[in-house]
């Protein structure tokens, strides 16, 4: 089942805050941070079932290389993301992203 995913606004804005931090840090290593994300999205068009359930409805992505997380709730055939988030610094509450 391929399923569609769509990003809400949050999330688009922390994926782009995230690949301006790496540019800084190396040019290229901002791609390979949404090469990354490309790849997690690649599971999720095929099972959006795969990754970890952590509240609820609620399930996280957690990427390799980089510690970021794609947090998710898949509703149908339809994938929402709802936020990328650092998971070394202290993210908001999943109460939050759920609210997005």
């Amino acid at each position: 089942m391929a399923v569609r995913i769509l990003y809400k606004t949050a999330a688009e804005a922390e994926i782009e805050e995230a690949f301006g931090a790496y540019e800084t840090v190396r040019q290229g290593l901002g791609i390979d941070f949404l090469e990354e994300l490309a790849r997690i999205e690649g599971h999720l068009h095929a099972n959006p079932a795969l990754y970890q359930r952590i509240e609820g409805e609620m399930r996280r992505a957690v990427l390799r290389r980089f510690p970021y997380g794609l947090f998710y709730v898949v509703d149908g055939e339809q994938v929402n993301v709802l936020g990328c988030l650092h998971l070394h610094r202290d993210p908001c509450s999943y109460t939050e992203l759920r609210e997005r």
